[in-house]
């Protein structure tokens, strides 16, 4: 196995809130470079080439993944309506197939921030299919109680193929024509349950034929290595500690809480068709490819935004992925439609190859 990574120095405000570094900046090696804060403004366009052959667009698809939302179902409700509202009104020039949410949807638990979220995210029904999971804020206890299922239950999303549990959509999958290239997305919950990933395997084996993408909370850090509690430990004082690791939240620890590195090994290495993944969690964008020994890939990202500029805030920004089946090729942009404009750095702009 080969992994080759990228990570940024993302600036981050000191500790007052879950997923807040204890350091004021994450620390690379590296002079901290802020002329990406202002951005660069302009509008996406299809295909990657920037050409407009209609022939060439239906080999090209898009997939939009958004981060943590956290703080705009609580505090910027404008800012999420203009997400989704700003997918919907691309679909057709970017030909969106798909709208991944990472988890940590609202802040807390409550109603008044889901009904914001489920209006938000309810702009994309008959439009395009979407995907959601829980991320740790979703939860209102460490036995996973949560109101996502009164918001987006399983009989709401005719879309979604498939749960764990009948009736709830913590862990879900979803088969989805992105382009040409029918793709198994699978939906688990944060930090899963060994009984999660079992489930999970099932699934990934019933469905080998298809290429997937695995959408879950926390999976990579910040620095572009994968969460893992046997290399960071619970010692704050370790200089590679990984901040907000699941044992920090204590969620059903006796049914197993699996961390970056553990659904690697148990789900992500064993099942070649897992081709992508996509997490939030740790604020900051860091990304990881590693490759299988039987020679196929795994690009991994990391995007959450919410720190980005100050506290609790995070601009709108998103994550737009075309897929380019003529070229093989990904090209990955960072958006926000609240500023009308991108990030360009590399960590936030690049390609990868699409390997199927």
């Amino acid at each position: 196995m080969a992994d080759s990574k990228a990570a940024d120095g993302a600036r981050i405000p000191d500790a007052g809130a879950h997923e807040a570094s204890p350091t004021t900046t994450v620390d690379t090696g590296e002079a901290q470079d802020t002329d990406w804060l202002s951005g660069e403004a302009g509008t996406i366009v299809l295909p990657i080439d920037g050409g407009n052959d209609a022939e060439k667009q239906p080999q090209v698809a898009t997939i939009v993944v958004l981060p943590d939302t956290q703080y705009y179902a609580a505090s910027y409700p404008s800012v999420f309506t203009g997400q989704t509202e700003w997918i919907v009104a691309q679909k057709p020039a970017l030909n969106i197939a798909a709208v991944l949410h990472v988890g940590d949807i609202v802040d807390g638990d409550i109603a008044t921030q889901w009904t914001v979220a489920n209006p938000a995210m309810r702009k994309l029904d008959n439009v395009v299919p979407y995907v959601v999971v829980p991320g740790n804020h979703d939860y209102s206890s460490a036995d996973r109680k949560s109101g996502i299922e009164n918001y987006f239950a399983p009989s709401s999303m005719p879309w979604i193929t498939g749960t764990m549990t009948p009736g709830q959509i913590d862990n879900n999958f979803a088969l989805i024509d992105i382009g040409p290239q029918k793709w198994l997305v699978l939906g688990l919950e944060f930090a899963p349950r060994d009984s999660v990933l079992a489930w999970a395997n099932t699934v990934l084996k019933t469905y080998a034929q298809y290429p997937a993408i695995l959408l879950t909370h926390l999976y990579l850090y910040n620095d572009g290595n994968r969460y893992d509690i046997n290399v960071s430990g619970t010692d704050t004082t370790k200089s590679n500690y990984q901040w907000w690791n699941p044992q920090w939240y204590g969620f059903t620890a006796s049914e197993g809480m699996n961390d970056g590195e553990s659904m690697w090994q148990k789900l992500v290495l064993p099942n070649s068709n897992v081709r992508l993944v996509f997490c939030g969690h740790m604020t900051g964008w860091s990304r990881l490819t590693s490759t299988r020994p039987d020679g196929t890939t795994v690009h991994q990202m990391l995007s959450d935004y919410q720190w980005l500029d100050g506290e609790n805030f995070g601009f709108g920004y998103l994550r737009v992925l075309q897929l380019d089946y003529s070229n093989r090729k990904i090209q990955v942009q960072t958006f926000s439609p609240y500023r009308n404009a991108f990030l360009t750095d590399d960590p936030n702009q690049f390609t990868l190859d699409l390997n199927l």
